[in-house]
């Protein structure tokens, strides 16, 4: 049994396709993403509504028999272990949620549902974010401190190979804190879409990313994955996003956005 912390969430009610402009529902919605390789559900995080949306995405999948690996920001894809001992049992929830409380900051209720439905059913769980500490130094130094090596593993290109992306990277509050808080962001999402795409060679399923809005928006992760071979994919997005690019998102940022 699944006991987790929704409150008063209930699924957001309408969806617009942003390709035909045409308002669909959840099941609609759910046909045309469901054969997609990659399917990214963007987070605001904490939003608890969002964090329902995604659990029910994830449980209409596995239950129409597809394989799924869900993959997430909330753990660097150093502490991949944890996750793993998650799912197979050998590692209870205090321990778990110690864990995961030592990664990220946002409560764990929020998550617990996704975590708790994904050991029960045996659902891979994916840890795609990089390490803080080498974000927070590119951030405050510049790139000089990360080894070449890892630069080209994960396809990096700085901002300035991308005016679009910087402009709506560069709109959000950290960014004049740091010198150079957009490469460090552009390569945050570097080190996810190379995560996600070695996820999608290893399997024959579905990968369900769930994370920020920053990071699953067109131009950030999505468009790197391009980097690795045709890899088909979905992006559902928050109303909310607009917020963040400064404009009403079109089928350049989002495939589908959701609203109240």
């Amino acid at each position: 049994m699944i006991l987790f912390f929704i409150g008063c969430a209930s699924l957001p009610k309408h969806y617009l396709d942003l390709h035909e402009h045409t308002s669909l529902n959840f099941d609609a919605v759910l046909s045309r993403i469901a054969m997609k390789r990659v399917i990214f559900i963007g987070e605001i995080h904490g939003t608890s509504n969002i964090h329902l949306l995604q659990l029910e995405v994830i449980k209409k999948l596995h239950q129409s028999g597809k394989e799924i690996v869900i993959a997430i920001e909330a753990f660097p894809f150093t502490r991949q272990e944890i996750l793993n001992k998650w799912i197979v049992g050998s590692l209870n929830e205090y321990d778990f949620e110690r864990a995961y409380k030592a990664t990220w900051s946002i409560p764990y209720r929020y998550y617990e549902g996704i975590f708790a439905y994904a050991r029960e059913q045996h659902i891979p769980l994916l840890a795609i974010n990089a390490e803080d500490t080498m974000i927070r130094q590119v951030s405050k130094q510049g790139l000089q401190a990360v080894p070449k090596d890892l630069l080209q593993r994960v396809k990096f290109t700085d901002c300035s190979t991308d005016a679009q992306y910087k402009e709506i990277v560069n709109r959000t509050y950290h960014a004049s804190d740091f010198p150079f808080f957009c490469d460090a962001q552009r390569l945050r999402d570097a080190i996810m879409a190379f995560t996600i795409a070695d996820a999608v060679r290893g399997n024959n399923g579905t990968v369900v990313v769930l994370a920020g809005v920053a990071h699953s928006f067109k131009l950030a992760v999505p468009h790197m994955l391009e980097n690795y071979g045709e890899i088909t994919y979905s992006v559902l997005l928050p109303e909310a996003v607009a917020y963040f690019i400064g404009k009403t998102p079109d089928k350049n940022i989002a495939d589908y956005i959701w609203y109240e």
